[in-house]
């Protein structure tokens, strides 16, 4: 026969505890208990077991908490252990993650090239080497065939410190880069037409300009720049004019230049004139008319023999 009480196991407290529950017979009904089993070990009633665990005597209070403390101490210990396992596995994820992507990173031989580093790279873009004939001897410039433009008053130009005349119609004034004051006729493209004035282009002179000489060489500086920045490339230079101002220290060349304009040769007449004014840079003075407009021609030696110092 089967036993009448089973085993079962229910928590108490912090720990677990064996109880002996009774089993239900076949037809339906509870069995008696038997002797081993009495209401006071199921209800802690008169039996000496439930004598004892109501008075609470030691033994039963020391079994009991032994259990539950060790209990206690075995769940907190899982948890502890819980705890360092999770914390392992993060910090070996995120080893794992550094490893796998650190190098995403460009290293030193695939960085960017910033903007100052490209730029100090790249080689100096060629300046065209402009070549002048020798020096002319002194000689007067001439005025040119032409019809002159009337003269409506003069020009005043400051930061030259500069005045010469100002001429009418065709000539309008225009706003023409790297110099202070322009008349034009048409447009300003290779070649132009303009009388232009400003202070002398570049860096002033290392040393002041005393003599004819010295502004004869600035002169001629300036001369070679006109024709780097104003004239096709290849043009080649005559000179027509080299001589003093007429008034204060300075030095004035007239010159033809020489260039191609669609396969055909073409000219224009042009002078230039530096005048001191008491600055570290003479003022200059830039006249040129290419031969389509050659009746204006006329126009350059009055131009140039305008030109004053304020």
């Amino acid at each position: 026969m089967i036993g009448t009480r089973v085993p079962r196991r229910f928590p108490i407290g912090d720990g677990e505890e064996t109880v002996l529950v009774p089993r239900i017979d076949p037809d339906g009904s509870f069995p008696q208990p038997s002797p081993a089993f009495s209401q006071g070990d199921a209800t802690g009633g008169a039996g000496p077991a439930g004598a004892a665990e109501r008075s609470g005597s030691p033994a039963h209070r020391g079994n009991t908490g032994h259990r539950g403390n060790a209990a206690h101490r075995g769940n907190t210990g899982l948890r502890a252990a819980y705890s360092v396992a999770a914390a392992v596995v993060i910090a070996a994820a995120a080893v794992l993650t550094f490893v796998l992507f650190s190098g995403d990173e460009p290293g030193d031989s695939v960085r960017l090239p910033q903007a100052d580093a490209a730029t100090e790279s790249m080689p100096p873009r060629a300046v065209p080497t402009i070549t002048l004939p020798g020096l002319p001897r002194v000689r007067a410039l001439e005025a040119l065939p032409g019809t002159p433009s009337p003269v409506l008053g003069a020009v005043t130009d400051v930061r030259a410190a500069i005045t010469y005349a100002r001429l009418g119609k065709p000539w309008t004034f225009a706003a023409i880069p790297s110099f202070t004051v322009g008349q034009q006729v048409g447009t300003v493209r290779l070649p132009p037409t303009m009388a232009v004035s400003g202070p002398l282009p570049g860096a002033a002179p290392a040393t002041a300009l005393e003599t004819g000489a010295d502004f004869r060489k600035a002169a001629l500086s300036a001369v070679r720049w006109t024709v780097r920045n104003h004239y096709p490339a290849g043009s080649k230079v005559a000179w027509t004019a080299s001589q003093e101002p007429a008034e204060g220290k300075g030095w004035t060349f007239g010159y033809q230049v020489t260039y191609q304009v669609k396969g055909e040769r073409r000219t224009s007449q042009a002078a230039l004139a530096l005048l001191d004014v008491g600055r570290s840079r003479p003022a200059m003075l830039f006249v040129t008319v290419p031969d389509t407009h050659k009746q204006l021609w006329a126009d350059i030696a009055p131009l140039v023999a305008s030109v004053r110092a304020l």
